[in-house]
C-alpha cells in the first residue's frame, strides 16, 4: 500500500529519517521506484493484523505530535 505523504511537506531523506526515528517504521521509500515516488511511503500489509495496527498507531502517533509542533 502507498502511503501519500506529501502533506508533511518533507524531502524524501527527512521523510525516511521521521520514519524510522519518529514513527519506529521501515517502511519502503517511494523515490526508489522512481521520481513519482517522492513523496510517497510504501508499507507491506501482509503480516497478521494485530502488526499492521501496531504500525498505523505508531505513525498516528508521530504524525499528530509532528503536527502540534
Amino acid at each position: 500500500v502507498w502511503l501519500d505523504c506529501r502533506a508533511l511537506g518533507m524531502d524524501a531523506n527527512t521523510l525516511k529519517s521521521f520514519m524510522i526515528n519518529e514513527a519506529g517504521l521501515a517502511l519502503n521509500d517511494g523515490p526508489q521506484f522512481g521520481i513519482e515516488g517522492c513523496g510517497f511511503q510504501r508499507i507491506n500489509i501482509g503480516c497478521p493484523r494485530a502488526t499492521l495496527h501496531k504500525a498505523l498507531l505508531q505513525l498516528h502517533v508521530a504524525v499528530d505530535k509532528y503536527f502540534s509542533k
